[in-house]
């Protein structure tokens, strides 16, 4: 699959695999793709405030109502964007399920199974409907190298929000600062006027986890 006005940025070469081939999205991993298990064996480490963590099947959240949701994933640093349907469960829901709250200026932070990845979402935008644990993409199961089993989707924020291959959650006081902004990838995450203006993007009210904002 072609597509047009892609704009690989400096740091590309950082990347451990860019495909813009495949279909119905392109394949971007900074690091190695971990290997494949079933939603079913999934088991997510989560830890609030009091630092005790625990793991959770996905069993315990199969209760939770399912949803789809047409909504765009957009990499501002590679200049590109395409508008699929996910299905997962919101994140929200999780959140409130498990009891996983923080302060009304905290943070979440969300861990890869690739051992390396991770990104942080202000409460606010953690608590955004749209946000989705999403384990489908149009209709079938999430693919592997699109973050399957189950990724954070994040379709306000740039794309490197959305975090692949989840591991564990945690609730946080403070901004932990996310992988790209440590690498110096990424000065924000939020989308410049054209994305919002072109998808009719309205951030989530309240506070948001980028420094400038």
């Amino acid at each position: 699959m072609k597509r047009k006005d892609v704009r690989p940025p400096k740091f590309s070469d950082q990347f451990f695999k860019i495909d813009f081939e495949t279909d119905p999205l392109p394949v971007l991993c900074l690091y190695p793709i971990p290997e494949s298990i079933s939603l079913e064996s999934v088991r997510i480490s989560v830890a609030g405030l009091d630092l005790r963590s625990r793991s959770v099947p996905w069993g315990e959240l199969e209760g939770i109502p399912r949803v789809r949701l047409k909504q765009p994933m957009i990499c501002q640093i590679f200049n590109w964007s395409e508008e699929v349907e996910w299905e997962g469960v919101r994140l929200v829901e999780v959140l409130d399920r498990l009891n996983l709250e923080t302060g009304r200026n905290g943070y979440y932070a969300f861990y890869s199974r690739d051992g390396h990845y991770f990104e942080t979402l202000s409460r606010d935008e953690a608590r955004d409907p749209r946000v989705l644990l999403a384990f489908g993409l149009n209709g079938q199961p999430l693919p592997l190298e699109h973050g399957g089993p189950l990724r954070l989707v994040v379709p306000f924020l740039q794309g490197y929000k959305s975090v692949k291959w989840i591991k564990s959650i945690r609730a946080l006081q403070a901004d932990p600062v996310g992988i790209k902004r440590l690498r110096g990838q990424s000065r924000k995450a939020r989308l410049n006027d054209e994305w919002r203006k072109h998808y009719g993007i309205q951030p989530p009210e309240g506070r948001a986890g980028d420094p400038e904002n």
